[in-house]
């Protein structure tokens, strides 16, 4: 029987990646609600798109730590489902990358083809604003999970002495550290609900909603090549 903890470089991060953002951007919101609005702005708004830039950004570690850890540390993992399980996340998170920066038509500033800019409602090369098949319904699925999976899940695990064995499920769960990263996300979705301007189109907005899945998707994967290389 393999045993792994997550170590302590992990669940600092886990900890403080999450309030981090969460208490800066509060208090940006309430401080300053004009350069908010920029910070959660579209790229090609002049002075705003840093929201958008921090979600790739903050994707990119945990893509390139949970790629190297299936490679490596692969073996390690008590099944293939579990294996399989992080194939599909890493697909989902350059998924979610890719489309924020339009597949690199926010780096290199190319026209958008024809064909695919008669399909796509806001001129971009990308897929989710072709249909909400690739856009709406997967992130709400996705929320779910956070939801279920990141808050729930380990609140309660907080109080267990042994909150998963280690078996397939100690691998599809969210470790417990994560947590943070699950708070911040559901402070952040249920401030888009609050008909108050400054929660429901800044601290609440798509853009910063993205960015909070972002961070917690990304501490999901690193947390593979924490656990993996941890194990013994």
């Amino acid at each position: 029987m393999h045993s792994s903890h997550t170590p302590n470089w992990f669940n600092i991060a886990a900890h403080t990646l999450p309030w981090g953002f969460c208490f800066y951007f509060f208090f940006v919101t309430f401080s300053d609600p004009g350069q908010m609005a920029l910070y959660v702005a579209k790229d090609h708004v002049e002075g705003g798109g840093l929201v958008e830039r921090l979600t790739v950004i903050v994707l990119v570690p945990g893509i390139i730590a949970a790629i190297y850890a299936l490679i490596r540390y692969r073996q390690k993992m008590t099944s293939a489902l579990a294996s399989t399980w992080l194939l599909l996340w890493i697909l989902a998170c350059i998924y979610f990358a890719g489309e924020e920066i339009s597949w690199g038509q926010w780096i290199f500033e190319w026209q958008t083809p024809e064909s695919i800019s008669r399909l796509n409602d806001q001129n971009e090369t990308n897929f989710h604003n072709t249909s909400t098949w690739l856009d709406q319904k997967p992130r709400t699925l996705v929320e779910l999970w956070i939801f279920f999976a990141g808050t729930i899940l380990p609140l309660i695990s907080l109080f267990q002495r042994n909150p998963y064995q280690k078996n397939w499920q100690y691998w599809i769960h969210p470790v417990s550290s994560m947590v943070s990263a699950g708070l911040f996300f559901t402070v952040v979705r249920i401030s888009g609900w609050i008909e108050i301007p400054e929660f429901e189109d800044l601290f609440g907005s798509s853009e910063f909603r993205e960015l909070s899945i972002a961070v917690f998707l990304s501490l999901f994967l690193l947390s593979f090549y924490a656990r993996l290389r941890n194990t013994v």
